[in-house]
């Protein structure tokens, strides 16, 4: 199955969840997942926009359907993190919040990776991590992914929220 990966840029937390969440309701039901991106001061953001038939039955189940593969991620870079209620975990520290919720006739969920990751204090090149991320979806979800900007009407919702 083709999914997009979409680049938004340099946004702070709060604008990107507003762009996910514009994004999710301007899916229809056969629309293709999309993986948006984005880097802040602090961390890369990420959010899976998947249509409700992809994900799960149970809502409960949303969250390590869609974050299993930044798990894996941060395993791939010798980092043991695990998902543990509402967020990653790395040696009993939350390094990053998570959530999931139904938008429109999308599951969303997202969370995010550490700019700085732990041990090394190096900043983590944003193309490494993205790639190694994009496998680990590919692998986990059988998805393949196309860069991709948003289509006419996302890009409509999105000035709305003047984010792009």
């Amino acid at each position: 199955m083709n999914a997009r990966w979409i680049r938004l840029g340099r946004i702070e937390p709060a604008g990107f969840e507003l762009a996910c969440a514009r994004l999710a309701a301007a899916q229809a039901r056969s629309a293709a997942p999309i993986l948006a991106w984005a880097q802040a001061e602090q961390q890369y953001l990420f959010t899976l926009i998947a249509p409700r038939k992809l994900a799960p039955g149970r809502s409960a189940r949303w969250l390590s359907w869609a974050l299993a593969p930044a798990v894996a991620t941060y395993r791939q870079f010798d980092l043991p993190a695990y998902l543990d209620l509402d967020g990653i975990w790395l040696h009993g520290r939350k390094i990053a919040a998570a959530g999931a919720q139904p938008i429109g006739e999308c599951v969303v969920a997202g969370s995010s990776f550490l700019r700085r990751f732990p041990g090394s204090c190096v900043a983590t090149p944003s193309h490494e991590l993205e790639q190694a991320f994009r496998l680990r979806l590919e692998a986990q979800h059988g998805w393949q992914f196309d860069h991709s900007w948003p289509s006419r009407p996302e890009a409509v919702s999105l000035a709305r929220a003047e984010l792009l």
